[in-house]
């Protein structure tokens, strides 16, 4: 039983070690985007090494605003969460992780709850947001949070 725990404990320590949050990231827009797609819940990354990512994001980017084209230096993620039933929604960063070999995005969706006046029109909100000098993949974690207005 006491070289169980002691291997989990170094396992632990071995996992965990490498793991540090990433503070230097950018919100460049959140909003609600109209719908040009599937509505499909959908998460990207685009490398600013790639010059065919440079133009995926300039198109995907034109999708959702009309704003200026942002220039980036490392990565930029464009994360929707999906058509929704009515308004109330928000979509937010709870953390960014560097986990050694790839980065983990951990995204916070907020629901409406009970008492929440809201628009009552299909919404579809995003996320843009960019990692300067990220070069690393991207794995996507997202949780899901209901807002009580009571």
């Amino acid at each position: 039983m006491k070289t169980k725990s002691i291997l989990f404990t170094l396992l632990s320590i071995l996992f965990f070690s490498g793991c540090a949050n990433i503070d230097n990231y950018n919100i460049i827009k959140t909003g609600e985007y109209q719908l040009e797609d599937d509505g499909k819940k959908e998460n990207k990354v685009y490398f600013s090494d790639s010059s065919s990512d440079i133009e995926n994001f300039k198109n995907d980017f034109r999708k959702l605003t009309d704003e200026r084209i942002p220039e980036f230096k490392g990565s930029m993620i464009i994360s929707k969460s999906g058509t929704k039933n009515s308004g109330g929604y928000n979509l937010s960063v709870d953390s960014i992780v560097d986990a050694g070999r790839y980065m983990v995005v951990t995204t916070i969706l907020e629901s409406p709850g009970k008492g929440c006046i809201v628009t009552m029109a299909l919404t579809n909100p995003y996320i843009v947001i960019e990692i300067p000098d990220n070069h690393k993949e991207v794995e996507f974690v997202q949780k899901d949070v209901v807002v009580d207005c009571e």
